[in-house]
């Protein structure tokens, strides 16, 4: 449908209606990013912030997960550091300003380079029309994707990003019909932006490669396609610089990852993962080789080969998104089924090739033209007239002003000469407007389903793994709900939009700010105590705490920058594997000076084996409320039974204190006072 004539930036417009809708989505977004402690997946800081600062932040005491050892090389430090683009300069900031860098403060500058990759993708959603541009922002912005995961360091975030911004590229290249005129550049600047990105998301995660396959394959059809229509030379040129930019961005990125893992390699005495007997490191061949094998990624578990189609697709896309690609989605295909069907008939009708004479031909053309020009000046003054609607009065007023010049534009655009341009006599049209829907939603239906189709053949399936899916299905929504079957609709519309709003909400609540919500605020808690700490003294009484988290996800160190300021502080982290005996155990050995950070719901067997061994005494001491683990979530509900929500729902802190020393200590205490009172003297000289 052709766009209407209010600004495009109206949408960020808090004074409009839609304005206000993105700007309060918006603030949602940002509470998300900057008070939403949930942790998802121990892979949202371990292969992004533990990984960068373990590498580039002095003194912080992180530990590099297996996937970055030399012999491995799965990651590529070359894409995380164009995904961490903005910390540097925050970092820098922060330093600037003298703000202490603490675990917390390091919590905020990821979530704000997070934060700032979704507003870039706004901006890019613009140039859709103004109309769908809307319904995008709405639907998007209220998402899963939006609110909990892209706000997140996940490399499946900024494969996300990246896919998005490679589709809307693509979309701005097939609708600028200028630039290989006669008057044009001669290529398109866009094209570049695909290039660099393509390089970048393939080094980000392998699986890049399926999700962007088709927009490289448009790509190249398009450039043919303008071959076709006597462009050949801007063409070639356009398609060859976006080629070398590629290439030369490919070489770059592998000559950083190899000077990368080789010195790594010697400082650590290790072998390096080269390619294929080569000099080179290319992580995403290296990941690829290792996710190929059942046994590799048995480890991280396997799952039933239907789990991303029937349940991860509809909890990361949302379940009315679901609905809505499967109808529109077969409406779409079986319009392109009729409509390929009645012109190949028409093709090869008899009577179209025998019966009907040159005038008659010319006759229909003629009828053809007049009609093609009717229904571009409908368009255009029915867009007028819904955009004089929705203005003010003064925008109105220049609105209407408009239809002369644009049947002039229609009359010059359906011209019989622009039939078969040629590039060196046909004179310059220029194109105001061009329905990108068929194209949008052809291209958003083909990456969603090849996309799910590949990923579906790996035995292990994670709903991350599809969050890439989540943008294009959007754009199909936001087309879909302005077809004619879903206007003529309008209780459905609003029963999947009620869905797709409840949905996303209680996903928003359960990831963003509950599932393992307790672990950071423990970290931060711990940072804090430690920076506490006198950098000289007894290294055994006043610079030593001993910490231990158990039965949490892996416990990100970088969000501990302090620990790396002190020799003696512990901090360690045990799993199921460690008994709840032996903790109790671990804990003993440093008295008075060592906490336990537990779920509530194992604090029972703890407190019961320090009873038995007698020997320590566990003393609640704070509480890190609203942290649920799904996969004991059974033992949470059975402690909601007896207390309250928010202590059965968190994080117990327990101060571990040695009963033999506490007894000792009495009985020194009762006989020093016993003796002062046998002799006076005894008092006066101790003062």
């Amino acid at each position: 449908m052709p766009p209407n004539s209010s600004s495009k930036w109206s949408a960020f417009d808090p004074r409009t209606r839609w304005g206000k809708v993105y700007l309060a989505l918006l603030l949602l977004r940002c509470y998300s990013a900057f008070f939403g402690y949930g942790y998802i997946h121990p892979d949202e800081w371990m292969q992004s912030g533990e990984a960068y600062f373990g590498f580039t932040l002095p003194g912080n005491d992180a530990r590099i997960p297996w996937e970055w050892r030399p012999d491995q090389a799965l990651r590529s430090f070359s894409s995380l550091r164009f995904q961490y683009i903005f910390v540097d300069f925050l970092l820098y900031l922060f330093k600037k300003f003298s703000v202490p860098l603490s675990g917390y403060n390091l919590f905020l500058i990821q979530r704000t380079c997070m934060l700032l990759w979704t507003l870039s993708l706004d901006a890019y959603i613009l140039d859709l029309p103004p109309r769908t541009a809307r319904y995008v922002f709405c639907l998007f912005n209220i998402s899963t994707a939006a609110t909990t995961f892209l706000v997140r360091p996940f490399s499946n975030s900024h494969e996300a990003n990246i896919v998005a911004t490679c589709l809307m590229s693509t979309l701005s290249f097939y609708r600028n019909r200028t630039w290989y005129r006669p008057s044009g550049p001669g290529w398109n600047y866009g094209i570049l932006l695909p290039a660099i990105l393509a390089v970048e998301g393939l080094f980000n995660r392998f699986t890049f490669a399926i999700f962007s396959l088709p927009i490289g394959i448009f790509i190249a059809y398009t450039h043919i396609r303008i071959a076709k229509e006597g462009y050949l030379k801007q063409a070639f040129t356009s398609f060859t610089i976006a080629m070398v930019i590629a290439l030369a961005a490919l070489y770059h990125t592998v000559e950083s990852e190899t000077k990368f893992y080789t010195r790594s390699a010697n400082i650590n005495g290790l072998e390096v993962a080269k390619f294929s007997g080569s000099n080179w490191v290319i992580p995403p061949v290296n990941a690829l080789l290792y996710n190929v094998k059942t046994e590799n990624v048995a480890q991280h578990g396997l799952h039933p080969r239907w789990l991303h189609g029937l349940v991860n697709l509809p909890m990361m896309v949302g379940i009315a998104n679901c609905v809505v690609m499967v109808i529109y989605g077969w409406q779409f295909v079986r319009g392109l089924w009729t409509s390929s069907v009645v012109k190949s008939s028409t093709r090869d009708s008899p009577a179209r090739s025998t019966d009907a004479g040159p005038s008659d031909l010319g006759r229909s053309k003629e009828e053809e033209e007049e009609e093609e020009q009717k229904e571009i000046e409908q368009a255009i003054e029915a867009s007028l007239v819904e955009s004089a609607v929705t203005t003010n009065s003064s925008a109105s007023a220049s609105a209407f002003a408009a239809p002369a010049r644009a049947r002039a534009r229609a009359t010059t655009i359906s011209s019989p000469d622009t039939n078969t341009p040629n590039p060196s006599s046909a004179t310059e049209i220029d194109i105001e407007y061009v329905d990108i829907e068929p194209v949008a939603v052809g291209l958003c239906l083909t990456i969603i389903v090849f996309s799910l189709a590949i990923l579906s053949i790996s035995p292990h399936q994670e709903p991350r793994f599809l969050l890439a899916l989540a943008f294009p299905s959007t754009i199909i929504m936001a087309y879909a709900l302005q077809s004619p079957f879903f206007k003529l609709r309008p209780y459905f519309v609003r029963t999947l939009i009620l869905i797709h709003i409840l949905q996303h909400i209680l996903q928003l609540v359960v990831f963003s700010f509950l599932h393992q919500g307790g672990l950071l605020p423990t970290l931060f808690s711990i940072d804090r105590s430690m920076s506490l700490l006198p950098t000289y003294g007894d290294p055994l009484f006043t610079r030593y705490q001993h910490h231990l988290l158990y039965r949490t996800f892996s416990v990100p160190f970088h969000f501990l920058p302090h620990k790396g300021r002190h020799t003696f502080p512990r901090v360690q982290h045990y799993d199921s594997s460690t008994t709840p005996e032996n903790l109790v155990r671990l804990a003993s050995i440093s008295c008075n000076h060592t906490a336990i950070y537990a779920p509530t719901w194992i604090v029972p067997r703890l407190e019961n084996f320090a009873s038995l061994q007698d020997t320590v005494t566990l003393v609640k001491s704070h509480t890190f409320a609203w942290h649920i683990d799904l996969d004991h979530l059974h033992q949470y509900w059975i402690g909601a039974t007896y207390q309250r929500s928010n202590l059965s729902f968190a994080i117990q802190k327990l101060d571990v204190t040695c009963k033999v020393v506490s007894q000792h200590v009495s009985d020194f205490n009762h006989k020093m006072q016993a003796e002062k009172q046998q002799d006076p003297t005894l008092a006066h000289k101790e003062l």
